[in-house]
Formats: C-alpha cells, sequence, structure tokens
C-alpha cells in the first residue's frame, strides 16, 4: 500500500475528515439535514436555556449581595459572605461566557454552511478538535476553586516568563 499519495476523501456521515465525530456541517440537500438540525436546535436551545438560567442565579445572587454588603456596613460585620456571593458571580459569568464562545460561532457556521453562504468543511477539524472540548474542558475548572487558582497561578507563571523574555532580549 501506497500511503504517500493520501487524498481526501468524505466518510459519509460520520465526517469530511480523519476525525471521528458526528457530522454537523451538512447542507439542505443531505440525507441527515433534519436530524443534524433537530441536533443543533436542540443544544442551541439547551445553551440559551442554561445561559438564562445562570442569569437569573446571577441576578438573585447580586441582590442577596448587596442586602448583605448594607448589613455589614450598618453593622460591621465580616464581609466572608460578601466574597463568597463575588466567587459565584464570577464563576457564573465564565459559564455563560465559556458556553456562548463556544456554541454560538459553531452555530453560526453550520447555519451559513447549510445555507451555502461559506463552505465550512475546513473548519470541521479545528471546531471539532480546538473549539467544542474547549467548553468541556472549561466547565470543570470554572467550578473547581483549586483548579481555577492553579491556572491562574499558571497563567501568571506565563505572564512573569514572557517578561523576563521581554526585558532579557530588550523588546
Amino acid at each position: 500500500t501506497n500511503y504517500g499519495e493520501i487524498r481526501r476523501q468524505k466518510i459519509h456521515f460520520y465526517g469530511n475528515d480523519g476525525v471521528c465525530l458526528f457530522k454537523y456541517f451538512v447542507t439542505r440537500n443531505d440525507p441527515q439535514f433534519l436530524f443534524v438540525w433537530i441536533n443543533l436546535t436542540l443544544n442551541f436551545a439547551s445553551t440559551c436555556i442554561t445561559a438564562l438560567c445562570y442569569m437569573m442565579i446571577f441576578t438573585i445572587a447580586n441582590k442577596t449581595n448587596k442586602r448583605v454588603s448594607a448589613m455589614v456596613a450598618a453593622n460591621n460585620l465580616e464581609n466572608a459572605k460578601i466574597t463568597r456571593a463575588d466567587r459565584l458571580q464570577k464563576s457564573i459569568a465564565r459559564i455563560i461566557l465559556t458556553d456562548l464562545v463556544c456554541w454560538v460561532p459553531f452555530l453560526f457556521t453550520c447555519m451559513f454552511h447549510t445555507l451555502e453562504v461559506i463552505d465550512a468543511t475546513p473548519f470541521y477539524p479545528i471546531f471539532s478538535i480546538i473549539v467544542l472540548p474547549i467548553n468541556s474542558v472549561a466547565n470543570p475548572v470554572i467550578y473547581d476553586r483549586f483548579l481555577l487558582e492553579k491556572a491562574y497561578e499558571l497563567s501568571n507563571s506565563i505572564i512573569k516568563a514572557f517578561r523576563c523574555v521581554k526585558t532579557f532580549f530588550h523588546l
């Protein structure tokens, strides 16, 4: 077998690439069109419902935080509850942001591909290997404070290393 002349070819429903994932980039005449768009619609609806629920939690937590702040100021109490509420609000914002940043561009790309505005086939590996898994990886990190703190430490270390390199090379 000669592998030197490998050419790209369609692998039917489970992708146009060697990535064995569900094929979301379909055209109107694709036999799986209805099935794919039912999945995408349910995914979009669940993303919107999740974002809406988290925004409601964020709003309630914000109101509670304001009440606790007023009580703390009036009674000179410790503000441990305030910092906990602030952390909750930041976590909720991160969760909503990662969901929207990962899924909304993907859904629009699928829609534009189906409407034949663009040919999104080259974007399939990027979305399936990089963009969509970011959401799956980000959520546990966001929920777990220990992992989040380690991520901050790592990012600060990387920033410090870049600053050292920049200083060393006089950039």
